[in-house]
Protein backbone atom coordinates (compact mmCIF):
# COMPACT_ATOMS: atom_id res chain seq x y z
CA UNK A 1 0.00 0.00 0.00
CA UNK A 2 2.96 2.50 0.75
CA UNK A 3 4.69 1.23 -2.42
CA UNK A 4 1.43 3.10 -4.84
CA UNK A 5 0.98 5.65 -2.06
CA UNK A 6 4.62 7.08 -3.24
CA UNK A 7 4.24 6.21 -6.56
CA UNK A 8 1.34 8.28 -6.80
CA UNK A 9 2.54 10.93 -5.00
CA UNK A 10 6.10 10.96 -7.70
CA UNK A 11 3.32 10.74 -10.74
CA UNK A 12 0.84 13.51 -9.13
CA UNK A 13 4.10 16.25 -8.22
CA UNK A 14 5.71 15.36 -11.50
CA UNK A 15 9.18 14.55 -9.82
CA UNK A 16 11.97 12.40 -12.02
CA UNK A 17 11.62 8.96 -12.71
CA UNK A 18 14.66 8.22 -10.22
CA UNK A 19 13.06 9.82 -7.61
CA UNK A 20 9.84 8.54 -7.84
CA UNK A 21 11.68 4.96 -7.74
CA UNK A 22 13.42 6.02 -4.71
CA UNK A 23 10.36 7.33 -3.01
CA UNK A 24 8.53 3.72 -4.00
CA UNK A 25 11.14 1.36 -3.07
CA UNK A 26 12.79 2.73 -0.12
CA UNK A 27 11.19 2.13 3.73
CA UNK A 28 10.38 5.51 5.38
CA UNK A 29 12.83 5.24 7.96
CA UNK A 30 15.35 4.42 5.58
CA UNK A 31 14.78 7.71 4.02
CA UNK A 32 14.33 9.67 7.73
CA UNK A 33 17.96 8.30 8.51
CA UNK A 34 19.70 9.76 5.15
CA UNK A 35 17.83 12.91 5.63
CA UNK A 36 19.42 13.09 8.75
CA UNK A 37 22.40 12.37 7.51
CA UNK A 38 22.11 15.41 4.75
CA UNK A 39 20.80 17.92 6.53
CA UNK A 40 21.11 17.20 10.70
CA UNK A 41 24.25 19.41 10.40
CA UNK A 42 21.64 22.27 9.43
CA UNK A 43 19.91 22.80 12.88
CA UNK A 44 23.27 21.77 14.52
CA UNK A 45 24.71 25.22 12.78
CA UNK A 46 21.92 27.18 13.85
CA UNK A 47 22.24 26.27 17.37
CA UNK A 48 25.79 27.19 17.23
CA UNK A 49 25.36 30.73 15.40
CA UNK A 50 22.64 31.34 17.85
CA UNK A 51 24.51 30.46 20.72
CA UNK A 52 27.47 32.76 19.59
CA UNK A 53 25.08 35.66 18.94
CA UNK A 54 23.61 35.57 22.55
CA UNK A 55 27.66 35.90 23.42
CA UNK A 56 28.13 38.32 21.33
CA UNK A 57 25.34 40.23 22.96
CA UNK A 58 26.28 39.64 26.55
CA UNK A 59 29.98 40.71 25.69
CA UNK A 60 28.45 44.32 24.16
CA UNK A 61 25.94 44.54 26.74
CA UNK A 62 28.56 44.40 29.42
CA UNK A 63 30.47 46.96 28.26
CA UNK A 64 27.91 49.21 27.15
CA UNK A 65 26.89 48.70 31.16
CA UNK A 66 30.35 49.47 32.73
CA UNK A 67 30.69 52.93 30.79
CA UNK A 68 27.13 53.94 31.85
CA UNK A 69 27.29 56.13 35.07
CA UNK A 70 25.09 55.61 37.89
CA UNK A 71 24.41 57.66 41.25
CA UNK A 72 23.06 56.25 44.78
CA UNK A 73 20.54 58.50 46.51
CA UNK A 74 19.31 58.30 50.13
CA UNK A 75 15.47 58.76 50.52
CA UNK A 76 13.79 60.23 53.48
CA UNK A 77 10.61 60.65 54.65
CA UNK A 78 8.99 62.61 57.77
CA UNK A 79 7.30 60.22 60.17
CA UNK A 80 4.81 62.87 60.81
CA UNK A 81 4.02 62.92 57.15
CA UNK A 82 0.90 61.12 55.55
CA UNK A 83 1.47 58.98 52.42
CA UNK A 84 0.64 55.24 50.84
CA UNK A 85 2.13 52.85 48.74
CA UNK A 86 -0.37 54.54 45.85
CA UNK A 87 2.78 57.16 45.56
CA UNK A 88 5.20 54.57 44.60
CA UNK A 89 2.50 53.37 42.49
CA UNK A 90 2.28 56.53 40.39
CA UNK A 91 6.50 56.76 40.76
CA UNK A 92 6.80 53.88 38.88
CA UNK A 93 4.09 54.35 36.37
CA UNK A 94 5.83 57.60 35.69
CA UNK A 95 9.54 55.85 35.61
CA UNK A 96 7.96 53.87 32.79
CA UNK A 97 8.64 57.50 30.60
CA UNK A 98 12.58 56.21 30.58
CA UNK A 99 11.84 53.44 28.34
CA UNK A 100 13.75 53.78 25.50
CA UNK A 101 13.05 53.00 21.54
CA UNK A 102 16.60 51.24 20.95
CA UNK A 103 17.62 50.08 16.95
CA UNK A 104 18.90 46.76 15.63
CA UNK A 105 22.68 48.46 15.26
CA UNK A 106 21.83 49.98 18.82
CA UNK A 107 21.10 46.51 19.90
CA UNK A 108 23.53 44.35 18.19
CA UNK A 109 26.74 46.83 17.56
CA UNK A 110 26.48 48.41 20.94
CA UNK A 111 24.93 46.47 23.44
CA UNK A 112 21.93 49.10 24.83
CA UNK A 113 19.51 48.22 26.50
CA UNK A 114 16.88 50.12 28.38
CA UNK A 115 17.88 51.71 31.60
CA UNK A 116 17.78 49.59 34.82
CA UNK A 117 16.85 51.10 38.69
CA UNK A 118 17.62 49.56 41.75
CA UNK A 119 15.13 50.20 44.88
CA UNK A 120 17.28 49.14 48.85
CA UNK A 121 16.28 48.70 51.68
CA UNK A 122 19.80 48.48 54.07
CA UNK A 123 19.72 47.76 57.75
CA UNK A 124 23.10 47.90 58.54
CA UNK A 125 23.94 47.43 62.38
CA UNK A 126 19.87 47.60 62.79
CA UNK A 127 20.21 51.58 60.98
CA UNK A 128 17.84 51.15 58.40
CA UNK A 129 17.69 53.43 55.04
CA UNK A 130 15.85 53.63 52.28
CA UNK A 131 18.15 53.63 48.45
CA UNK A 132 17.43 54.23 45.23
CA UNK A 133 19.81 53.70 42.28
CA UNK A 134 19.37 55.13 38.36
CA UNK A 135 21.80 56.58 35.59
CA UNK A 136 22.91 60.01 35.96
CA UNK A 137 21.09 61.03 32.82
CA UNK A 138 17.88 60.53 34.38
CA UNK A 139 18.52 62.14 37.70
CA UNK A 140 16.57 65.24 37.14
CA UNK A 141 13.85 63.15 36.00
CA UNK A 142 13.68 60.70 38.80
CA UNK A 143 14.20 63.13 41.58
CA UNK A 144 11.24 65.61 40.22
CA UNK A 145 8.93 62.36 40.04
CA UNK A 146 9.77 61.61 43.38
CA UNK A 147 9.35 65.14 44.47
CA UNK A 148 5.64 65.11 43.23
CA UNK A 149 4.79 62.39 45.20
CA UNK A 150 6.77 62.89 48.15
CA UNK A 151 7.37 66.77 48.76
CA UNK A 152 8.31 66.56 51.78
CA UNK A 153 11.61 64.23 50.99
CA UNK A 154 14.80 64.59 51.62
CA UNK A 155 17.04 63.48 48.96
CA UNK A 156 20.84 63.00 49.44
CA UNK A 157 23.50 61.27 47.39
CA UNK A 158 25.87 59.05 49.36
CA UNK A 159 28.71 56.68 48.69
CA UNK A 160 28.13 53.01 48.25
CA UNK A 161 27.47 51.29 51.21
CA UNK A 162 28.03 47.96 49.79
CA UNK A 163 31.76 48.39 50.06
CA UNK A 164 31.52 47.63 53.98
CA UNK A 165 31.93 44.02 53.44
CA UNK A 166 34.15 41.43 51.92
CA UNK A 167 33.10 40.21 48.28
CA UNK A 168 35.60 37.80 48.42
CA UNK A 169 34.96 34.06 50.02
CA UNK A 170 36.18 32.25 52.53
CA UNK A 171 36.60 35.29 54.77
CA UNK A 172 38.74 34.95 57.68
CA UNK A 173 36.17 37.43 59.41
CA UNK A 174 32.96 37.53 57.93
CA UNK A 175 30.34 35.34 56.55
CA UNK A 176 27.79 35.79 53.87
CA UNK A 177 24.19 34.07 53.24
CA UNK A 178 21.35 35.11 51.30
CA UNK A 179 19.35 34.21 48.07
CA UNK A 180 17.02 35.70 44.90
CA UNK A 181 13.54 35.25 45.17
CA UNK A 182 11.38 34.21 41.80
CA UNK A 183 7.80 33.84 41.39
CA UNK A 184 6.53 30.07 41.93
CA UNK A 185 3.41 30.56 39.28
CA UNK A 186 3.14 31.73 36.02
CA UNK A 187 4.58 35.85 35.74
CA UNK A 188 0.33 37.15 35.03
CA UNK A 189 -0.93 36.27 38.13
CA UNK A 190 -0.34 38.62 40.69
CA UNK A 191 1.30 38.43 44.38
CA UNK A 192 -0.65 40.03 47.19
CA UNK A 193 -1.07 43.72 46.82
CA UNK A 194 -1.05 46.81 49.21
CA UNK A 195 -4.74 47.27 48.30
CA UNK A 196 -5.12 43.71 50.23
CA UNK A 197 -3.76 44.64 53.19
CA UNK A 198 -6.50 47.34 54.24
CA UNK A 199 -8.19 45.90 57.24
CA UNK A 200 -11.72 47.13 56.63
CA UNK A 201 -12.53 45.71 60.35
CA UNK A 202 -10.65 48.86 61.68
CA UNK A 203 -11.94 52.56 62.01
CA UNK A 204 -11.38 54.01 58.28
CA UNK A 205 -9.68 50.86 57.05
CA UNK A 206 -6.16 51.10 58.28
CA UNK A 207 -3.83 49.92 56.65
CA UNK A 208 -1.38 47.28 57.65
CA UNK A 209 1.87 48.11 56.16
CA UNK A 210 3.46 44.34 55.38
CA UNK A 211 6.70 46.14 54.79
CA UNK A 212 7.04 46.40 58.47
CA UNK A 213 7.66 42.72 58.96
CA UNK A 214 10.88 43.44 56.78
CA UNK A 215 12.19 46.33 59.44
CA UNK A 216 11.72 44.42 62.12
CA UNK A 217 13.83 41.83 60.92
CA UNK A 218 16.31 44.29 59.86
CA UNK A 219 15.90 46.76 62.77
CA UNK A 220 16.94 43.18 64.78
CA UNK A 221 20.71 43.29 63.42
CA UNK A 222 23.27 43.91 65.60
CA UNK A 223 26.60 46.47 64.95
CA UNK A 224 28.72 43.68 63.48
CA UNK A 225 25.31 42.30 60.93
CA UNK A 226 24.00 43.82 57.86
CA UNK A 227 20.86 43.06 55.90
CA UNK A 228 20.26 44.18 52.33
CA UNK A 229 17.39 44.00 50.13
CA UNK A 230 17.30 45.70 46.66
CA UNK A 231 14.78 45.24 43.81
CA UNK A 232 15.89 45.70 40.45
CA UNK A 233 13.98 46.51 38.01
CA UNK A 234 14.40 47.42 34.04
CA UNK A 235 11.62 48.41 30.94
CA UNK A 236 10.63 45.44 28.84
CA UNK A 237 10.85 46.25 24.89
CA UNK A 238 7.28 46.01 24.51
CA UNK A 239 3.92 44.47 26.79
CA UNK A 240 3.86 41.33 25.23
CA UNK A 241 3.40 39.93 28.72
CA UNK A 242 -0.07 41.13 29.00
CA UNK A 243 -0.79 38.70 25.86
CA UNK A 244 -0.26 35.75 28.54
CA UNK A 245 -2.89 36.81 30.76
CA UNK A 246 -5.49 37.77 28.52
CA UNK A 247 -5.41 34.16 26.78
CA UNK A 248 -5.46 32.53 30.57
CA UNK A 249 -8.50 34.86 31.03
CA UNK A 250 -9.70 33.66 27.70
CA UNK A 251 -9.15 30.11 28.15
CA UNK A 252 -10.57 30.00 32.19
CA UNK A 253 -14.18 31.85 30.56
CA UNK A 254 -14.30 28.90 27.92
CA UNK A 255 -13.50 31.27 24.96
CA UNK A 256 -13.51 29.49 21.85
CA UNK A 257 -9.72 29.88 20.51
CA UNK A 258 -8.90 29.70 17.06
CA UNK A 259 -8.47 26.43 15.28
CA UNK A 260 -4.62 26.42 13.64
CA UNK A 261 -4.60 23.82 11.05
CA UNK A 262 -1.92 20.99 11.17
CA UNK A 263 1.00 20.47 9.50
CA UNK A 264 -0.22 17.57 7.35
CA UNK A 265 -3.46 19.83 6.72
CA UNK A 266 -1.41 22.36 5.52
CA UNK A 267 0.50 20.09 3.14
CA UNK A 268 -2.48 18.28 1.89
CA UNK A 269 -4.38 21.27 1.00
CA UNK A 270 -1.00 22.14 -0.96
CA UNK A 271 -1.27 19.16 -3.14
CA UNK A 272 -3.62 19.22 -5.06
CA UNK A 273 -6.48 18.85 -2.45
CA UNK A 274 -5.10 15.75 -1.50
CA UNK A 275 -6.79 15.43 1.78
CA UNK A 276 -4.27 15.44 4.56
CA UNK A 277 -5.05 11.71 5.72
CA UNK A 278 -4.35 10.88 2.50
CA UNK A 279 -0.70 12.95 2.48
CA UNK A 280 0.17 11.14 5.75
CA UNK A 281 0.30 8.14 4.65
CA UNK A 282 2.47 9.14 1.82
CA UNK A 283 5.15 10.58 3.89
CA UNK A 284 4.96 8.23 6.20
CA UNK A 285 3.78 9.51 9.51
CA UNK A 286 1.39 11.52 11.37
CA UNK A 287 -2.34 10.77 12.24
CA UNK A 288 -4.77 10.22 9.69
CA UNK A 289 -7.97 11.96 11.57
CA UNK A 290 -8.42 15.13 12.23
CA UNK A 291 -8.59 16.84 15.45
CA UNK A 292 -12.33 17.82 16.45
CA UNK A 293 -12.00 21.70 16.79
CA UNK A 294 -13.78 22.26 20.76
CA UNK A 295 -16.70 24.52 20.59
CA UNK A 296 -17.34 26.66 22.91
CA UNK A 297 -18.93 26.62 26.47
CA UNK A 298 -21.43 29.86 26.38
CA UNK A 299 -22.57 29.22 30.03
CA UNK A 300 -18.81 28.41 31.15
CA UNK A 301 -19.02 31.85 32.60
CA UNK A 302 -21.83 30.93 35.10
CA UNK A 303 -19.72 27.79 36.03
CA UNK A 304 -16.80 29.38 37.47
CA UNK A 305 -15.41 28.51 41.24
CA UNK A 306 -14.50 30.85 43.53
CA UNK A 307 -10.85 30.61 43.26
CA UNK A 308 -10.89 31.10 39.18
CA UNK A 309 -12.94 33.86 39.69
CA UNK A 310 -10.59 35.45 41.84
CA UNK A 311 -7.91 34.46 39.25
CA UNK A 312 -9.86 36.30 36.53
CA UNK A 313 -9.95 39.32 38.43
CA UNK A 314 -6.32 39.90 39.76
CA UNK A 315 -4.97 38.60 36.17
CA UNK A 316 -7.40 41.19 34.56
CA UNK A 317 -6.25 44.05 37.34
CA UNK A 318 -2.43 43.19 36.88
CA UNK A 319 -2.15 43.04 33.02
CA UNK A 320 -3.91 46.91 33.21
CA UNK A 321 -0.69 48.45 34.89
CA UNK A 322 2.20 48.89 33.33
CA UNK A 323 5.04 45.51 33.79
CA UNK A 324 8.53 45.69 34.95
CA UNK A 325 10.91 42.99 34.33
CA UNK A 326 12.37 42.95 38.01
CA UNK A 327 14.90 40.84 40.20
CA UNK A 328 14.77 40.57 44.28
CA UNK A 329 17.96 39.86 45.96
CA UNK A 330 18.54 39.43 49.30
CA UNK A 331 21.43 39.80 51.30
CA UNK A 332 22.83 38.92 54.73
CA UNK A 333 26.42 39.32 56.20
CA UNK A 334 28.14 39.31 59.78
CA UNK A 335 31.12 38.81 61.49
CA UNK A 336 31.67 34.85 62.02
CA UNK A 337 31.23 35.49 65.92
CA UNK A 338 27.76 36.61 65.28
CA UNK A 339 26.68 34.22 62.02
CA UNK A 340 22.70 33.48 62.30
CA UNK A 341 22.59 31.54 59.20
CA UNK A 342 19.62 29.03 60.38
CA UNK A 343 17.39 32.37 61.75
CA UNK A 344 17.78 34.28 59.02
CA UNK A 345 16.70 31.58 56.46
CA UNK A 346 13.44 31.19 58.22
CA UNK A 347 13.28 35.37 58.29
CA UNK A 348 13.81 35.33 54.79
CA UNK A 349 10.96 32.98 53.90
CA UNK A 350 8.54 34.42 56.38
CA UNK A 351 9.25 38.14 55.48
CA UNK A 352 7.85 37.13 51.70
CA UNK A 353 5.36 35.09 52.90
CA UNK A 354 3.08 38.19 53.70
CA UNK A 355 2.88 38.87 49.78
CA UNK A 356 1.50 35.00 48.97
CA UNK A 357 -1.85 34.42 47.62
CA UNK A 358 -2.13 30.57 46.94
CA UNK A 359 -4.70 30.94 44.44
CA UNK A 360 -2.75 33.52 42.54
CA UNK A 361 1.16 33.78 43.19
CA UNK A 362 4.06 33.75 46.05
CA UNK A 363 7.40 34.29 46.18
CA UNK A 364 10.12 31.47 46.56
CA UNK A 365 13.62 31.09 46.54
CA UNK A 366 15.88 30.19 43.74
CA UNK A 367 17.85 27.21 44.86
CA UNK A 368 21.06 27.20 42.37
CA UNK A 369 21.63 30.79 44.29
CA UNK A 370 21.41 29.73 47.88
CA UNK A 371 24.61 28.92 49.43
CA UNK A 372 24.03 25.77 51.22
CA UNK A 373 26.54 23.45 53.11
CA UNK A 374 24.33 20.43 53.75
CA UNK A 375 25.98 17.58 51.71
CA UNK A 376 29.34 17.35 50.74
CA UNK A 377 29.19 18.49 47.22
CA UNK A 378 27.21 21.33 48.25
CA UNK A 379 30.30 22.51 50.57
CA UNK A 380 32.63 22.44 46.99
CA UNK A 381 30.29 25.86 46.03
CA UNK A 382 29.45 26.95 48.95
CA UNK A 383 32.22 30.01 49.10
CA UNK A 384 31.67 30.34 45.59
CA UNK A 385 28.19 31.20 45.46
CA UNK A 386 28.59 33.30 48.52
CA UNK A 387 31.52 35.47 46.37
CA UNK A 388 28.27 35.33 43.19
CA UNK A 389 25.90 36.87 45.67
CA UNK A 390 27.58 39.40 46.87
CA UNK A 391 29.27 40.17 43.46
CA UNK A 392 26.23 40.51 42.01
CA UNK A 393 24.28 42.85 44.97
CA UNK A 394 27.21 45.44 44.38
CA UNK A 395 27.05 45.56 40.91
CA UNK A 396 23.50 45.63 40.99
CA UNK A 397 23.20 42.71 38.07
CA UNK A 398 20.07 41.81 36.59
CA UNK A 399 20.82 39.39 34.36
CA UNK A 400 23.09 37.25 36.55
CA UNK A 401 21.23 35.16 37.98
CA UNK A 402 17.85 33.66 38.19
CA UNK A 403 15.11 34.39 35.73
CA UNK A 404 13.86 37.53 34.81
CA UNK A 405 9.83 37.75 35.84
CA UNK A 406 7.08 40.96 35.48
CA UNK A 407 5.72 42.85 38.64
CA UNK A 408 3.37 45.68 37.50
CA UNK A 409 4.00 49.63 39.05
CA UNK A 410 1.04 48.30 42.14
CA UNK A 411 2.92 44.93 42.89
CA UNK A 412 6.29 47.15 43.23
CA UNK A 413 5.07 49.55 45.90
CA UNK A 414 3.41 47.23 47.70
CA UNK A 415 7.29 45.63 48.26
CA UNK A 416 9.00 49.24 48.00
CA UNK A 417 7.14 52.49 49.47
CA UNK A 418 7.90 54.46 52.76
CA UNK A 419 6.26 53.67 55.29
CA UNK A 420 3.24 56.24 56.66
CA UNK A 421 2.49 58.06 59.84
CA UNK A 422 0.45 55.11 61.66
CA UNK A 423 3.83 53.14 60.60
CA UNK A 424 5.11 53.24 64.79
CA UNK A 425 7.76 50.83 64.50
CA UNK A 426 10.70 51.52 67.08
CA UNK A 427 12.96 50.73 64.34
CA UNK A 428 12.26 53.72 62.02
CA UNK A 429 13.89 56.70 63.08
CA UNK A 430 11.91 60.06 62.89
CA UNK A 431 13.62 62.90 61.44
CA UNK A 432 11.51 65.96 63.26
CA UNK A 433 11.39 69.12 61.26
CA UNK A 434 10.05 69.04 57.84
CA UNK A 435 12.63 70.79 55.30
CA UNK A 436 11.80 72.86 52.16
CA UNK A 437 13.93 73.10 49.09
CA UNK A 438 15.17 76.46 48.64
CA UNK A 439 12.95 79.40 46.86
CA UNK A 440 13.99 78.87 42.76
CA UNK A 441 14.43 82.81 42.20
CA UNK A 442 17.41 82.57 44.43
CA UNK A 443 20.43 83.26 42.40
CA UNK A 444 23.01 80.36 41.06
CA UNK A 445 26.99 81.04 42.34
CA UNK A 446 29.17 81.56 38.82
CA UNK A 447 31.01 78.36 37.61
CA UNK A 448 34.01 79.22 38.54
CA UNK A 449 33.23 79.91 42.39
CA UNK A 450 32.29 77.79 44.66
CA UNK A 451 30.22 79.98 47.57
CA UNK A 452 28.28 83.19 46.51
CA UNK A 453 29.10 86.36 47.51
CA UNK A 454 26.16 88.04 48.67
CA UNK A 455 27.48 91.38 49.67
CA UNK A 456 29.24 91.63 45.80
CA UNK A 457 26.43 90.24 44.39
CA UNK A 458 23.44 93.01 46.05
CA UNK A 459 26.55 95.63 45.95
CA UNK A 460 26.78 95.79 42.02
CA UNK A 461 23.06 95.28 41.86
CA UNK A 462 22.21 98.77 43.63
CA UNK A 463 25.04 100.71 42.04
CA UNK A 464 23.69 99.30 39.02
CA UNK A 465 20.23 101.34 39.82
CA UNK A 466 18.64 97.89 39.45
CA UNK A 467 15.65 96.99 42.22
CA UNK A 468 17.02 94.29 44.44
CA UNK A 469 13.54 93.15 45.53
CA UNK A 470 14.65 92.67 48.88
CA UNK A 471 16.17 94.29 52.24
CA UNK A 472 19.12 92.58 52.36
CA UNK A 473 21.98 93.36 55.24
CA UNK A 474 24.76 91.57 55.93
CA UNK A 475 25.06 91.38 59.78
CA UNK A 476 27.92 93.52 61.70
CA UNK A 477 29.49 91.80 64.61
CA UNK A 478 29.71 93.77 68.08
CA UNK A 479 31.83 93.82 70.96
CA UNK A 480 30.53 92.02 73.99
CA UNK A 481 30.69 95.54 75.61
CA UNK A 482 28.80 97.45 72.89
CA UNK A 483 24.46 97.22 73.36
CA UNK A 484 23.56 95.33 69.97
CA UNK A 485 19.89 96.36 70.84
CA UNK A 486 18.10 98.74 73.36
CA UNK A 487 17.22 96.72 76.58
CA UNK A 488 13.33 96.65 76.84
CA UNK A 489 11.40 98.97 79.25
CA UNK A 490 10.35 97.40 82.78
CA UNK A 491 6.85 96.47 83.04
CA UNK A 492 4.48 99.06 85.14
CA UNK A 493 3.94 97.51 89.11
CA UNK A 494 0.69 95.69 89.64
CA UNK A 495 -0.22 98.70 92.16
CA UNK A 496 0.68 101.53 89.99
CA UNK A 497 -1.89 103.65 88.35
CA UNK A 498 -2.71 103.03 84.83
CA UNK A 499 -1.71 106.02 82.29
CA UNK A 500 -4.72 108.22 81.91
CA UNK A 501 -4.39 107.69 77.92
CA UNK A 502 -5.41 104.30 77.81
CA UNK A 503 -8.44 103.80 75.81
CA UNK A 504 -11.49 103.05 77.80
Amino acid sequence: MIFYLHLMLGIILNLPPGVTNYLAITPPEVMAAQALLVFGWIPVFGVIVWGMTHVWLDYKQEQYAHHEKYFLLEVKIPQNTIQTPKGMDNFFSNLAGCRQTITWKEHWLLGKEQPQFSFEIASNGGDIHFYFRAPKRYRDLVEADLYAQYPEAQITEVEDYTTQIPHKYPDNDWEAFGAEFVLKNPQYLPIRTYEDFEHQGEKEGRFKDPLLSILELMGKMSPIENFWMQIIIRQPDDQDWTKEGIKFVGEVMGKEEKHHKTMMEEIGGMISGIPSGVASQLVGFGGAEKTAEKKADDFRVFKLTPAEKVQIEGVTDKVAKIGWQTKIRVVYSAKKTRFQKSMMAAGMKGMMAAYANSVLNQFSMHNPSIPKDDYFWMEWQYAGKQTKLTRRYSKRALSAGASLYILNSEELATLYHYPGVDARTPVLTSLGARRSEAPNTLPYAPGDEEMMDWKKLYGQKESAGEDVGVNFALPTPHSPSEHIAPAPSPLPHPEAEPPSNLPI
